[in-house]
This record gives structure tokens, sequence and C-alpha cells, in this order.
């Protein structure tokens, strides 16, 4: 319990910090939210009473605060650009297809790769050890808009297997094969990029757990090597992977502004891309702070599978 208590307090902390700085760079960017809602030719007055409207003559600190003690109750402001319509609301419309997105990129990602690295693992430097790095390494090298252009070109394209834009996404609940027909290709252009992560971090885990005693040991009593990668050798080789995983849901954040734009998906994203082109930062705000506290949640989560996994944590 105390563990918990500690690593929620340190969280906290983390997200208060990250939404402050986010703040106070939508703070000092170029451009004015007020000029932009009451128009190029409005008068000064005219900007004056919207900025007044908007909050945006108090100072900074008090305005910090005041959006600080509103997201705390859920209120996270009104958009900027699309009037009587609530950021909470904008979010909320958005963040399912986000969160789909990354939940498959890493379901795909964990199916490509623990089969392959436990086949890896069986024969260190053998064909298909070696195979796989080097499409690993291939797959780390791409750029995820690139791999993603050239995906939607073979398999969409060419192929005409898959759409290559999710027009009109329907809802997981509404229409579940529909919507992940047009959700595969994105997720799959996102699971490849960590694919290369995964697959040689749990590998040379794997091979370093073969060489311990207790492993050793199970081999000379006769047991089948496919029972010993699988039972044995696979739960204590997987706290690096746990880390990665934590980690990697921040490059998953990025990796979603780009691949919903490049296919054109309605989540966060894109929310994010198209509130800081259209000086919507109440949006932004809110957008990063969801982030934020998801990023923060998932390696809380992480924290706590490996005091799970690993007897010496609890014991320590």
């Amino acid at each position: 319990m105390r563990l918990v208590a500690s690593r929620a307090g340190r969280l906290l902390f983390v997200v208060v910090v990250v939404s402050f700085f986010t703040f106070l760079l939508l703070d000092t960017a170029p451009g004015d939210p007020a000029v932009a809602l009451a128009g190029l030719n409005a008068s000064d007055e005219v900007v004056a009473q919207v900025r007044a409207d908007l909050g945006l003559d108090e100072p900074f600190l008090q305005r910090y605060l005041t959006w600080l003690g509103n997201a705390l109750t859920g209120d996270l402001g009104d958009s900027y650009r699309t009037l009587g319509v609530s950021a909470s609301s904008l979010i909320r419309n958005a963040i399912p297809n986000t969160l789909e997105l990354m939940f498959l990129a890493q379901i795909m990602a964990l199916m490509i790769s623990v089969p392959a690295a436990v086949a890896a693992a069986r024969r260190p430097g053998g064909l298909l050890d070696r195979m796989s790095s080097s499409i690993a390494f291939a797959f780390l090298a791409l750029p995820t808009f690139v791999l993603g252009i050239y995906l939607s070109y073979l398999l969409a394209v060419r192929l005409g297997w898959l759409p290559t834009v999710a027009t009109d996404l329907p809802s997981l609940t509404s229409d579940p094969l529909g919507n992940l027909e047009q959700m595969f290709l994105p997720s799959l252009t996102l699971a490849l990029g960590l694919v290369a992560v995964y697959l040689r971090l749990l590998r040379n885990d794997l091979v370093a757990t073969l060489q311990e005693d207790y492993v050793l040991l199970a081999q000379a009593r006769g047991v089948p090597d496919r029972r010993i990668l699988w039972r044995h050798a696979l739960r204590p080789s997987s706290l690096n992977l746990l880390t990665a995983i934590g980690l990697n849901t921040g490059a998953l954040i990025g990796g979603t502004l780009v691949i919903e734009i490049l296919f054109a998906i309605p989540g966060m994203g894109r929310l994010m891309v198209t509130g800081v082109f259209g000086e919507d930062y109440s949006v932004v705000q809110g957008a990063a702070l969801v982030f934020t506290v998801g990023y923060v949640v998932v390696n809380f989560v992480v924290d706590l599978a490996y005091y799970l996994l690993d007897p010496r944590i609890r014991h320590a």
C-alpha cells in the first residue's frame, strides 16, 4: 500500500508539472486566440472584449490556477474555434479512436514480436535469429510516416485489400468489422515500429535467462525446450519488455499525431494538430492533459506489474 501511495504521489506531481509547462508554452506561442476568434478586421475594442470574455486578460498564474481547478472537476473550458462546444466534448468524441489505435498497435506488436523473439532465442545466431534481426532493424530505421505511405501503396492502392483513409469511421460497437477494416492499416503501421524494439529486447533477455542455473537444471531433467521457453523463461524475461511497453506509450502518442493525419482518423492527435493551427489552445491544453494522465497511469500499471511478476521486488 505504501508503494502505491508513493508512486501515485510522484505521478500526480508529474501531471501538474507537465500541465504547467504546457500552459506556459501555449501562452507564449505566436498568435492571439482573441484576434483569431474576433476576426482580422475586428476593432481593438472588439478584440479586447473577446479577450476579456475568454479570461485572457488575467495574469498568467491566475489563469493557470483557475484552469487547473476547473480541470480537476472535468471542466477543460470551451473551444475557442467551435462556439458553444466545450473542449471536453471534443476530446470525448476523439479519444476512443486514439485509444483503439494505440491498443491495436500494442496488441499487434506483441502478437508478432513475442513468438518471433521466442523462436529466435531457441537458436541464437541461427538463420531465423539473423533474419528477424535484419527485419527488425529495417522497421526501426524507417520513419513511421514513410512506413505508412509504403503500406498504403502496397496494401491499399496496389492490392486493394484495405481502405487508404478512415473516411466515415464507424464506431467499434455499431460496426466492429467496418471499424477494424479501416483501423487495421494505421494500427499495423504503428505496430511494426514497436516490433523492432520488443523483439530485440525480449530475445536478448530470453537468451540470458536460458543460461540461468534453474533452466539448465530443467534441460538436464529432460523438460522440452518449448515448455522451458514458454513456462519458465518467458515470465522472468518480460520485465524489460514491460518497461518498453510503458515507455513506448509516449512514443505512440507522438506516432498517433502523424498516423491520424496520414489516414484521416478523427482522433486526439488530429484534434491537437488542428487545435494548434487554429489557435484553439483550450482544446490543445485539455488534450495534452489527457495524454499526460494516460501516460503516467500506464507507467503506474507497469510498476504494479513489476511488483506482481518479480517476487524479489515484493520482498524488498
